[in-house]
């Protein structure tokens, strides 16, 4: 019985400290010819397909899968940038269409995730912190639910026009790692005064 206890103690402290490692810390970042290429298909209705680098072209854009960037979207408007919601599933677009009130586009091969996916398992919800992020998105009204693929994480990326580049990528480390919306800005006042 002590054995039992003993290994149940072991297992529950090693999966605290797993579940808290930083694993993605030094994960491969994507470069503009990887984003450029992506295929995306329109969930407008339309499901017309088109090129990632079709999205920043000629005005650049914030590609984003994060709630808070729509506060962003009139700024964004006024300086004639896109923002862009890419998601990997069709579930749970609806209910995420009101708060981006913007294009969504389905990444179904989910290469904007990479070109290596980073995953948060069940044991991610140990961390305090994601625990907190739970928290404080339920208290801004946002429901989650357990339906479909929720373990990939997200991230966000500014793209400049043309040649410009990739200004700001941000790679979610754990579930609720959000982006800093003042470096979001200032990757867009970049782009802007590159052109």
């Amino acid at each position: 019985m002590a054995w039992f206890l003993g290994a149940g103690g072991i297992a529950a402290v090693t999966s605290i400290i797993v579940s808290n490692w930083d694993w993605y810390k030094n994960s491969a970042r994507p470069d503009l010819a990887y984003l450029s290429a992506i295929k995306l298909k329109a969930l407008d209705g339309t499901g017309k397909e088109v090129l990632a680098s079709d999205l920043w072209e000629k005005s650049g854009a914030v590609i984003m899968e994060a709630l808070e960037l729509s506060s962003l979207k009139p700024e964004l408007d006024q300086m004639g940038v896109n923002l862009v919601g890419v998601v990997h599933e069709k579930k749970g677009v609806k209910e995420f269409q009101p708060y981006l009130n913007s294009s969504i586009y389905l990444d179904e091969e989910k290469m904007f995730y990479g070109p290596e996916q980073r995953w948060m398992f069940l044991s991610g919800f140990l961390r305090p912190s994601v625990r907190k992020s739970g928290f404080r998105a339920r208290g801004k009204g946002v429901e989650g639910n357990m339906v479909g693929e929720g373990r990939i994480l997200g991230g966000v990326f500014v793209v400049g026009p043309g040649e410009q580049g990739i200004l700001l990528d941000h790679k979610e480390k754990e579930f609720g790692d959000k982006v800093d919306l003042q470096d979001v800005r200032d990757a867009v006042l970049r782009m802007k005064s590159s052109l």
